[in-house]
């Protein structure tokens, strides 16, 4: 398993911005493959990835198949609307622990993704509740980095990582063996480590 990508989020007015950089075989950041833009407020999520910083060239996009549908997938397509694969979020799951899945373009499940710490994934959803207590723990576990597991359906094997490598701005390196690199398109694999942040408001 080695790094694949890196993913930095830059906050702005109106928008979340994404950098996606590939990763030279020496672990250092790379080229710059993909620049991603979420509005803000969008019923309908749809975030568009772009060649390069000019952002006048569309490379592949993620979109939800329906609006305010929590069970719902999210669409990963190329410029030309071509279905690359697929993700979603495994509501009931992600009561106790954030958890998704990987699908490929016909919908057949391939792996799950979700965090690898099941006590802070606990702590975080429920320390809040607690009166005055619960208020310094949120502060405190802020500062606490977390991170997801790549895990295959039909093994249980863990093939890939997902990590935030900063303490205060979103930095993130996906880890993957060579499995989970060839077996799903890498713009998949991008927009999904984007939506880790994006869609759970990191």
């Amino acid at each position: 398993m080695k790094p694949r990508l890196m993913i930095q989020q830059k906050i702005t007015a109106m928008v979340n911005k994404y950098r996606v950089f590939g990763v030279t075989e020496t672990g250092e950041q790379g080229l710059l493959q993909a620049l991603a833009q979420q509005k803000r407020l969008a019923l309908k999520e749809k975030v568009l990835f772009y060649t390069d910083e000019k952002r006048d060239k569309l490379s592949f996009t993620f979109r939800a198949e329906k609006v305010f549908d929590v069970h719902g997938r999210y669409f990963v397509e190329d410029a030309n609307g071509k279905m690359l694969g697929m993700f979603k979020k495994e509501f009931v799951s992600s009561f106790v622990n954030s958890t998704w899945k990987v699908l490929d373009a016909e919908g057949n499940e391939l792996y799950i993704v979700r965090e690898s710490n099941q006590t802070l994934a606990v702590l975080r959803r429920f320390m809040g509740m607690i009166p005055i207590i619960g208020d310094l723990a949120e502060v405190v576990l802020a500062f606490i980095r977390y991170h997801f597991d790549f895990v295959t359906i039909d093994t249980n094997a863990v093939v890939g990582k997902y990590r935030k490598v900063t303490l205060f701005r979103d930095h993130y390196v996906l880890d993957a063996d060579d499995s989970l690199w060839n077996g799903v398109d890498w713009r998949v694999l991008a927009a999904l480590s984007v939506a880790l942040d994006a869609l759970q408001s990191r």
